[in-house]
This record gives C-alpha cells, sequence and structure tokens, in this order.
C-alpha cells in the first residue's frame, strides 16, 4: 500500500496549523485518509496553543485519521465512484485499523486475478479457504495484502470508504455496468394507479363521459403481477364499456438479458408490429445492458379550440384520457403498449364536435452493436380489442436480431399459425450517409369465403442525424405490399368474422416522415411529420400532414415565445380535406418565478373559419404545486366563450377542474390522478408511480423532501414513494432536510440503488430524533476541555467534539443524558456531563444552550 511521507504530512499540517483556525484544523485533519501503514508522525502541540496557553489534544491524529476497530456503515466507492452501501469490519491495532475485505466486498472491486501478483494471490486464496473452513476471522484479506496498487481512504465525517485500484488490475467493463450482485429485488408490495376524468357538456343534449384507468400490480418474491384496464361510462344510450388492456405476471432473468411474461401482454414490436396475445413470451431486455435503449413512444400534438377532452387509442384500445385547455397540447407521457400500431387521437371540443388525426408510431431503425443477439418468442392466443369478436387464433412468433460487424445488424422472424403464415428476414447498416433498415415479408393467409391469399410486403427505412445542420430525420419510412398480401392483423379480422374480405382496408403503400430541425443561433426550430396510406378497396389516398415553427423572441425587455403550425388531413373513406393553421404567442407577464403567461393565438380552418383565443396561465406555491388557466375564446360569427382550469398536484395526488360555456353549451371536467403503495411499513399514497418503483423510509423525518423527485415529500408515517426508478441503472436519491425539525437530523442525506425492473426497492434513512444542543463545559478547575476530544453518550455511540473554547455540538441526545468526554493516549482520561435540557417544541427556531461543569470519572487516569 502507498503511504504518505511522513515529512510532507508533518509539514502540511504544521503549515495548516499556523495559518487555520483551530476548527478548520480540525477538518482537514479529519479527512487526511485512514492507512494502515501510515508512518507515525508527531505533531508538536506547542504550536497549536489556544489563546489562554492550553494545548489542543491531537495524539489521536499522530497516525493520520485512525479508525477504531469494530464494524460501520459505509458508502463504498470504487476509483469515486459509488458500488455499495454496507457495514464493513475493520481490524487491526487500535491506532491502525483497516477495512477486512470478505468475499462479498472483494467482488466488488471487479479485480482481475491473473493480473495480481503472486502474493495477492496467494493471500486472495488463503482468505477463501479460512473462510469455507469456518475460522472466525478467516473472510477478513486487508488491501495491502493483494497488491502496492490497491489503496483505501475513510472519511469519518461522510462514512465513506474509497479504493483506489490500479486499471491494470481491474476487468474490463462497460461503463455504466452494474453487476448482478448489486441488483436489488425489492420487498413484497402492491400497488394501485389510478386515472379518473369526467367530461360533461350541455347544448343541444346532455352527456357525460366518464373514464377511470387503473395500473395494479402485485410483487412477491421476484414475480411481479400487472393489470392495466379501463372503465368507460356515456350517458347517452346508458353505454358501459371495460377494456382489459393488460393482465400479466413477469419475472427478469438478469443472467439471460430477459424477461419472461405470462398472460395478456403486448409483443416489443421491435421486427414485426407489436398486438396483444394471451400467452407466454420470452425476449431480451436491453435495459439490462450497460449502454440501454429505453423504450420509445412518440410525442402527440395538436390544437384544441376549446376545453377538450383527447383521447388516445392504439389497436382499438383507450390508453390514455385526459381534459386540455385551448390552444396547443403536448402528450409526452403515452405508457406505450409496443413499438408499432399506429395511435388514434381523438379530440372532442366542449360543444360536442368531434375531430381525429392519426400519429404514426412505429420502430426507428434498430441497429444494435457487434456480437449483441435480442430475441424474442411467443406462444399463445392472439388478442384484439378493436372487434367484437375476439379472435382464438393461436400462434406461436420468433424473431432474432444480430449484430454482426459495425455496419451490419441482421434480423429475422416466422408467424404460424393455422390460417396465417409469415416469414420476413431483413438487415440494417449503419453508412456514413444514415442507417438504412430493408427488409422482406411473405406471407399467406386462408380467408373464409375467399381463395388462399400469397403475397409480399418490402419495407425500407431510413434515419439520420446531420449535426452540421443540427437536422433529425428520426424516421422515414416506405412500404409496399403486393395485392394477395395481408398482414397478420388484418387476417385474423377477416377470419374472425368481424369483417368480410373486402370490409378489411389492407394497405398497399404507406410513406412516413418525421423531420425535426434546429435553425440554430436565434432562428429557432422547425419541425414537420406526415404520413400517406394507400389502400387497395379504398380509392383515396389517407393523408396526415404537420409541420410546425417555434422560436423565443427578445422584445420589450422579456422572452416572448411564438409558435405557428399548420395540418392537413384526408379521409380515405370520404376523400374530404381538412386544413388548420394555428398561430400563437405567449409572454410573462413579470419576473418573478410564478409570473402569469398571457397568451394570444388564431386557429383557422376549412370547415369552421377562424377563431382567435387569449388565455392567462400561471403556477403556485412550493414546487409549482397550483396551476391555473383561463381563456376567452372567439370564434366565427362572433360567437364569444370562457373557460377556466386548475390542477393541484399534493404530494400524495392530484385533482383538476375545468369549466367553460359559450353560446348554447357549457362544459365542465373533473379529473382525480394518484397512486397508493402497500408494504410492510403500512399503505403509503404517491402522485405517480411508474413500473420500478422506491420506497424511502426516513421515520423521524417527516416534511423532508426528496431533493430529485419534484412534489415528493416524507410523510408523517415516516414514508415517501418515488417513481420512475431507472431499472438496472444506478438510481441516486437524495433528501432535502430543509424544514425538518431542529431535533431532527439525517445520518446520510444521499444514496443509491440499481432495482430490478418492476420492484419496490426500500430505500432507508437513519434519522436521529434525539434533542440537540450547544454545550459550553469546562473541567472542574476552570481550564477548557481538550480541542478535538470525543464526546460519547451512555451506549458509547458518539454525539459529538469538543470545539474552541471547550464547545459542543451535540445531537441525539434525551432532555436527561449524560456525555462522556475521552482524550489523550488511547483516550484514557475521561470526565463526564451531566445534561438537562429544557422542554422544546417540534417547531424550535434556536438549539438549546447550556453550560456545564465535566466532572471527573471513575475511568479517567489521574
Amino acid at each position: 500500500m502507498r503511504t504518505r511521507s511522513p515529512r510532507r504530512l508533518a509539514a502540511r499540517c504544521l503549515v495548516a496549523s499556523t495559518v487555520l483556525p483551530a476548527p478548520v484544523l480540525a477538518e482537514v485533519l479529519a479527512e487526511t485518509p485512514a492507512t494502515e501503514t501510515l508512518a507515525q508522525v508527531r505533531f508538536n502541540a506547542q504550536f497549536l496553543r489556544r489563546a489562554d496557553g492550553s494545548s489542543v489534544d491531537v495524539s489521536r491524529f499522530d497516525k493520520g485519521n485512525p479508525v477504531a476497530p469494530g464494524s460501520y456503515p459505509v458508502d463504498i466507492y470504487l476509483n469515486d465512484t459509488w458500488i455499495a452501501r454496507e457495514t464493513v469490519r475493520f481490524a487491526g491495532p487500535d491506532d491502525a485499523a483497516a477495512p477486512c475485505l470478505d468475499p462479498a466486498t472483494l467482488s466488488r472491486l471487479n479485480l482481475n486475478e491473473e493480473a495480481l501478483p503472486p502474493a495477492g494471490r496467494t493471500a486472495i486464496a488463503d482468505a477463501a479457504a479460512s473462510a469455507a473452513a469456518g475460522a472466525a476471522d478467516g473472510a477478513c484479506l486487508h488491501p495491502a495484502a493483494i497488491s502496492d496498487d490497491v489503496t483505501w481512504s475513510f472519511s469519518v465525517n461522510d462514512m465513506r470508504l474509497n479504493f483506489t485500484v490500479a486499471q491494470a488490475l481491474m476487468r474490463r467493463r462497460a461503463a455504466g455496468t452494474v453487476p448482478h450482485e448489486l441488483l436489488d429485488s425489492g420487498v413484497p408490495s402492491a400497488t394501485l394507479g389510478y386515472q379518473l376524468n369526467t367530461f360533461g357538456m350541455n347544448g343541444a343534449q346532455h352527456s357525460t363521459n366518464t373514464y377511470l384507468g387503473i395500473d395494479a400490480g402485485l410483487n412477491v418474491a421476484g414475480w411481479h403481477l400487472r393489470q392495466r384496464s379501463s372503465m368507460s361510462w356515456q350517458s347517452v344510450g346508458e353505454r358501459y364499456a371495460y377494456q382489459n388492456i393488460a393482465t400479466y405476471v413477469q419475472r427478469d432473468l438478469p443472467k439471460w438479458r430477459s424477461q419472461l411474461t405470462l398472460g395478456d401482454a403486448f409483443t416489443d414490436g421491435a421486427v414485426f408490429d407489436s398486438f396483444s396475445v394471451r400467452g407466454v413470451n420470452l425476449a431480451t431486455d436491453d435495459r439490462m445492458l450497460p449502454d440501454s435503449t429505453r423504450g420509445y413512444a412518440p410525442l402527440v400534438r395538436g390544437v384544441a379550440r376549446t376545453n377538450a377532452r383527447v383521447s388516445v387509442s392504439q389497436d382499438g384500445n383507450k390508453i390514455y384520457e385526459t381534459t386540455v385547455a385551448p390552444g396547443p397540447f403536448e402528450i409526452d407521457d403515452l405508457h406505450a403498449t409496443g413499438y408499432g400500431g399506429n395511435l388514434l387521437v381523438t379530440v372532442t371540443e366542449a360543444d360536442g364536435s368531434q375531430s381525429s388525426f392519426t400519429v404514426p408510431y412505429a420502430s426507428v431503425v434498430q441497429l444494435i452493436r457487434p456480437g449483441l443477439t435480442r430475441y424474442s418468442a411467443t406462444v399463445g392466443e392472439y388478442r384484439s380489442g378493436s372487434h367484437t369478436t375476439p379472435s382464438r387464433e393461436k400462434l406461436v412468433q420468433g424473431t432474432v436480431q444480430h449484430g454482426f460487424s459495425n455496419l451490419t445488424t441482421g434480423y429475422a422472424g416466422a408467424v404460424l399459425s393455422e390460417g396465417y403464415q409469415a416469414a420476413l428476414i431483413g438487415a440494417a447498416f449503419n453508412l456514413p450517409i444514415g442507417a438504412f433498415a430493408l427488409d422482406a415479408t411473405h406471407a399467406r393467409a386462408k380467408i373464409p369465403g375467399a381463395n388462399d391469399a400469397s403475397g409480399q410486403s418490402f419495407r425500407i427505412s431510413y434515419s439520420k442525424y446531420v449535426p452540421t445542420t443540427s437536422t433529425n430525420l428520426t424516421v422515414a419510412a416506405y412500404r409496399y405490399a403486393t395485392k394477395g398480401f395481408w398482414s397478420m392483423r388484418d387476417a385474423f379480422a377477416a377470419r374472425d368474422g368481424s369483417y368480410n374480405g373486402d370490409g378489411v382496408a389492407r394497405q398497399r403503400s404507406q410513406l412516413q416522415l418525421t423531420l425535426n430541425q434546429n435553425l440554430g443561433g436565434r432562428l429557432g426550430t422547425l419541425y414537420a411529420t406526415g404520413t400517406s396510406t394507400a389502400y387497395w378497396n379504398r380509392r383515396d389516398t389517407a393523408l396526415m400532414f404537420q409541420a410546425g415553427y417555434s422560436n423565443t423572441l427578445r422584445l420589450f425587455g422579456t422572452n416572448m415565445t411564438f409558435n405557428v403550425s399548420a395540418s392537413r388531413l384526408r379521409d380515405a373513406y370520404t376523400g374530404r380535406y381538412t386544413t388548420q393553421v394555428f398561430a400563437n404567442l405567449t409572454a410573462p407577464l413579470g419576473r418573478s418565478a410564478h409570473a402569469p403567461l398571457v397568451s394570444f393565438g388564431t386557429t383557422h380552418d376549412n370547415g369552421g373559419g377562424s377563431s382567435q383565443q387569449l388565455m392567462l396561465s400561471g403556477t403556485a406555491l412550493e414546487d409549482n404545486a397550483v396551476s391555473y388557466g383561463l381563456n376567452v375564446n372567439r370564434a366565427a360569427g362572433s360567437k364569444v366563450s370562457g373557460g377556466g382550469n386548475v390542477q393541484y398536484r399534493s404530494p400524495y395526488t392530484t385533482v383538476s377542474a375545468s369549466a367553460s360555456g359559450g353560446n348554447g353549451y357549457t362544459q365542465y371536467s373533473a379529473g382525480l390522478q394518484g397512486a397508493l403503495v402497500a408494504h410492510a411499513g403500512g399503505v403509503t399514497l404517491a402522485n405517480f408511480l411508474g413500473d420500478t418503483i422506491g420506497i424511502v423510509e426516513a421515520k423521524g423525518a417527516s416534511g423532508a423532501r426528496v431533493a430529485n423527485a419534484p412534489g415528493v415529500r416524507i410523510d408523517r408515517f415516516g414514508y415517501a414513494i418515488v417513481p420512475y426508478l431507472h431499472p438496472y441503472s444506478m438510481n441516486t436519491i437524495q433528501l432535502d432536510p430543509k424544514g425538518l425539525p431542529l431535533d431532527v437530523s439525517l445520518d446520510a442525506t444521499s444514496t443509491q440503488v440499481a432495482p430490478r425492473a418492476n420492484a419496490a426497492v426500500k430505500i432507508r434513512f437513519a434519522a436521529v430524533t434525539g434533542r440537540s444542543a450547544i454545550v459550553s463545559a469546562t473541567r472542574p478547575d476552570g481550564g477548557k476541555l481538550p480541542f478535538g476530544a470525543q464526546v460519547t453518550n451512555g451506549a458509547g455511540a458518539e454525539v459529538g467534539v469538543v470545539g474552541q473554547s471547550g464547545i459542543i455540538f451535540a445531537r441525539g441526545l434525551d432532555n436527561v443524558d449524560r456525555l462522556y468526554v475521552t482524550w489523550g493516549a488511547g483516550g484514557t482520561q475521561r470526565c463526564a456531563i451531566d445534561v438537562n435540557l429544557p422542554d422544546s417544541t417540534r417547531h424550535a427556531t434556536a438549539y438549546a444552550q447550556i453550560r456545564a461543569v465535566c466532572q471527573p470519572d471513575a475511568k479517567e487516569t489521574p
């Protein structure tokens, strides 16, 4: 192990003592690395005398920052990267204890034993043999026994144990890799997320639509049960609908980099289009890779004329519904069910009018790294939420992707069922001009009442980002199908009797394009997206095109945001065109954090003429817990309407409401969104969940804010839910102690956790809830206590240290307590302080201050 030069260390401390105040010097000494081979250095206490001539006790720093033998809960760092929090045993002489490397801790150092010196390999083998033989300290191995290039340091202030290992001694591991042994499987728990929205209209007729989305889960022994469903009720016709979107049990298999799913779920859509299936699926999960590719869901953009209800459906399943204010809206939090399957967006205005458009949702080019393989195998029964008579087609599907080189990825797949068979083969290429993917599918289908059909489908995709021009062509795809080609979804729809052969709108060709262009400087951003779809049995081509421009302008001393967009749609059934143009200017009314925004927008469409909207919106309270909006609209024919909306997000649920009225109609809506988690500590409420969550336990720290989870606070029972953790990655959880009572402090305010997918992991923070006090103590003769002396309570736990002028800041005290001050060589000198604190209240704003005399203790050496 490397050692510091005694002369250099002594000189450093000598210089520090002449220029630093005693408290700062103590901090410097406390940060000096503790090492087991640091040569003994004597400090001349004459240089550290106080103003009254008394000396400072620095004997315990003669060997750096000594660690007393014992077990300590520490954060372990490897080359300054956090790897674990666990209890580590320190063993050795009282003034030079070193960490014991048991097999678990040793494995975290990622050592390549073949690169170690022979003595190091022998030491590791001997320790393992002793542990296997059951020796009391056989699992203890000091770092110095492994190699001089394996060093350590320990900060008592942070309880941080840092190991420094030369790269030559470590196994090669991709950045961001989380070893399997660090993955947290979580604790038994049950979850329930809910989204309730009701939307009512009074006009030519009265109608109320109510939607309830449920996302329930149960985690037990590494298995995860999930149930996603929706219920809708419509007052007109008293219609009620229930949809089972997905009900399945899942378990991850990290060593296989895969997920096993049983039940009603969706395929991943990486090669074939995604579909719902009841059965068994085994598929790789790229989130387990160091550089994992997270799931993709498109951004839904649109414009509402009034307070409107927006619903999103995929393959007949309503997967999202919300109420939006007048003007442009964006939906960026879709819980996607797969990579394929276009999204149908329906906007229901306050006056009952409806408009809809389709958002393309297809996988982008899937190039993967050389040597990496992805696969998916599914056996089960096809499910369709869009048909009144669900298909019962039994099927088997398999897909595989493999990275052959940096330039080429190959992929293939097959689907087999009684009435439908398909095979696909393709390749993706990473070229200087962009990424291409080309594939061909051959399919055969047995359609009732028609001859067997056979045909081919060809697809080409392209993706390119041009850094020099900031052009992002995210998806560009063209697909052509021969007349005899049937997709699986269309074939099953015809086979189950939902449609006859001619009733299925079979695609002949489709072109998709998405473009984002940053114009640079102060010129703004441009985007465009479009889809053109032609059908074999439809006369017209379906078109959808959207384009927009946005920029921030500096006018009149403030930043104003300008947006303009245009859309054009054509219906393949009727051939009708719908065109809409929208422009909007937004500016803040003030410069405060909660300054409201005023916005003026105008809309023109080829059916309803022009309309204008004037809107005021803003936020209030901490973490922007309240958001609100007011609007006045003028439609064609000088029809004026107005409305408002408000939302309150508490740490436990979100409540929203809106209302509007106009010429001959009124509208209202109300929403409630939240979740609850049942665990061993009780039931904890939350705003959001996500698939993977953290259950923070901090008893006594009620009101503390989770710094990296906006709006999340520790409840009165000592718990909080942290949503949207990233599985198989290190997640940092931080508590902000601001607002805690003075008599509550946290041993640590930050930790890290690496959860497995769908897990609910317990994250514990220890809170010291005893009294805190400033104790001004002297010895019986009036002399000051030695600076730097240790202060403990009757149980031997350290509660403070003696500072300048004998002042002690002690925490974790009882109202009546006894403190022990220890100093001298080997801690042989000791005195006791009897503490009797005044009563305190939770809202106290200052620490208790007392004066006391430290009386000689029986253990003090005269």
